[in-house]
């Protein structure tokens, strides 16, 4: 018994193959796997690359859009509603300048056309009889109108000549198709131009001024 535990320590001593035991750590070491490297980290931002804070807007661009489109709506309104007001306040033409622009307008755009002239022409002088006089007038012929003013004496003999005369003309240039040129033109013009400042003339004397 003792023999066979000499023996055993023995083995432990010198080992089975009789190698030393520092021999024998170094082959155990040898024969170990190797450790696996492990792989480069990325490289890191430098500090030229590091940024501050982003600013984060208070409203979206399509609340701005939103805004500004109400924003355009609103003065538009307002402009629409001053217009209105502005209109309504602002006093009608007189009689006297309806007329007389009316007649200006009917001599400047009517040149090729002679009927167009007539009935604006006679429009004009119809209006102002009307609106400026109160003589009823659009509902009766020429004829009729001129046979209403002889008991009339407000109206004197020689406006009633140029009324007739002008009303003459104007229903010959409106059924009859007469040509008329540019001579003519301007003497119905200048003619039709006299009886409003004459029946204009008339108001003032009765105490209307129109």
């Amino acid at each position: 018994m003792l023999r066979h535990c000499r023996r055993y320590g023995a083995k432990l001593t010198n080992g089975d193959d009789g190698a030393s035991p520092s021999s024998q750590n170094m082959t155990f070491l040898a024969q170990m796997p190797a450790t696996p490297q492990l792989p480069a980290l990325p490289e890191g931002p430098t500090f030229d690359r590091v940024r501050g804070p982003i600013e984060i807007p208070a409203y979206e661009p399509w609340q701005i859009m939103l805004a500004v489109g109400f924003a355009i709506v609103f003065l538009g309104l307002l402009l629409w509603l001053f217009l209105r007001a502005r209109r309504k306040a602002a006093p009608p033409t007189p009689p006297y300048e309806a007329a007389i622009a009316e007649l200006e307008a009917a001599a400047q755009l009517t040149a090729e056309d002679d009927e167009r002239f007539a009935v604006l022409s006679s429009q004009a002088l119809r209006r102002y009889l009307e609106e400026g006089l109160g003589l009823r007038f659009s509902a009766r012929t020429s004829e009729e109108f001129l046979r209403s003013l002889k008991g009339n004496t407000t109206f004197d003999t020689d406006f009633q000549n140029k009324l007739s005369e002008a009303l003459a003309a104007f229903d010959r240039i409106k059924f009859a198709r007469e040509a008329i040129n540019q001579e003519a033109r301007i003497h119905i013009t200048n003619t039709v131009r006299e009886l409003i400042d004459q029946a204009r003339a008339l108001a003032h004397k009765e105490g209307d001024t129109p």
